[in-house]
């Protein structure tokens, strides 16, 4: 699975800072990071030994439950994965579940830190150890789960933007308006056509329309990036008749969801890149926002040489008891 320009070492742009002057955590450019292992670590590597320990039961349902999640999740971080298991497990049943499961690889935990605010320590993001990927790619071979040994070289730039992503997508699913999602998902049945980060399909008062959501960051060239995207999708919405048809979602009508950290950022693509023009939906959902005001209220569309901001009733947070499981 691609995970098309994630860094680019010399910022072509200034940092893009928030109404209150900061630089969001999740696209700081001056983020660090890496795995960090447990005191008592005994990774468990093998299908043999995996398989050996479910059916003595050392791994049980709800840890192939929590597996699955992250799995699907790609990476997302500690705070994120308690949510979802909300009404099923308490937040410190969680954190045990996965302090066992590190032990053995079924799990990895990143250490990140910003290096000019070293004392703020963030939810730690999450991904498949070697054990959990093995289990999880023996029962579940159909999908799609990240290999462990990817991270390496994809490094914290990935790790930045699958948890800032996984934040949307969990919000979306909060709010019960996503009735699926797929990471990277093919545009036309080709694999040449640029792909959205993530796709989700949207449930709406008024039918459902697919959300293809990507993520620009500070620390790549996020104008030529996006650019490059909104382009190549373009000729393939003229060619097909005014749609952008998407492997295995219905042919809903699409909207391009650029989810942007900061409105300054907004700002700065819409003026380089003139996003009114595309024949396409366009819209910002804006990280600052969202965090402040909640999903519904951190939409804007580009009118003319402006950003005009409105509310989608519809992406409120509900309040249930229900478990939110995964779209």
């Amino acid at each position: 699975m691609p995970v098309e320009a994630l860094h680019d070492e010399s910022l072509e742009y200034p940092y893009l800072y928030t109404k209150k002057g900061e630089v969001p955590f999740w696209d700081h450019p001056q983020m660090y990071g890496y795995k960090f292992l447990p005191k008592d670590y005994r990774p468990v590597a093998t299908i043999e030994a995996v398989l050996s320990l479910y059916a003595r039961k050392r791994i049980d349902e709800t840890d192939i439950m929590i597996l699955k999640v992250l799995g699907d999740a790609i990476c997302c971080n500690e705070d994120q994965l308690r949510r979802y298991f909300s009404t099923k497990l308490t937040s410190s049943q969680v954190s045990k579940r996965l302090d066992k499961l590190r032990k053995m690889a079924f799990v990895e935990r990143w250490k990140v830190r910003v290096r000019t605010e070293e004392e703020y320590k963030p939810p730690a993001p999450f991904v498949l150890g070697i054990a959990g990927y093995k289990l999880l790619k023996h029962y579940y071979n159909q999908d799609f789960f990240m290999d462990p040994n990817r991270w390496d070289s994809l490094g914290i730039g990935a790790v930045q933007r699958y948890v800032a992503v996984n934040e949307f997508r969990c919000r979306l699913i909060e709010a019960r308006a996503a009735s699926s999602w797929k990471w990277n998902a093919l545009i036309a049945d080709n694999k040449l056509i640029k792909k959205p980060m993530g796709v989700a399909e949207i449930v709406t008062p008024k039918g459902n329309i697919n959300f293809l959501i990507d993520r620009p960051q500070m620390n790549q060239n996020y104008i030529g990036y996006l650019k490059d995207k909104l382009h190549n999708w373009k000729k393939v919405y003229q060619k097909y008749g005014n749609k952008l048809p998407i492997s295995d979602f219905a042919e809903n009508v699409p909207t391009v969801i650029i989810f942007a950290s900061t409105l300054s950022m907004a700002k700065q693509i819409h003026k380089e890149v003139m996003l009114d023009t595309f024949p396409y939906i366009v819209w910002f959902c804006i990280e600052e926002d969202m965090t402040v005001d909640g999903l519904d209220k951190a939409f804007y569309r580009p009118v003319k040489e402006d950003l005009q901001r409105f509310t989608l009733d519809f992406l409120k947070k509900l309040e249930t008891k229900e478990p939110i499981g995964n779209p």
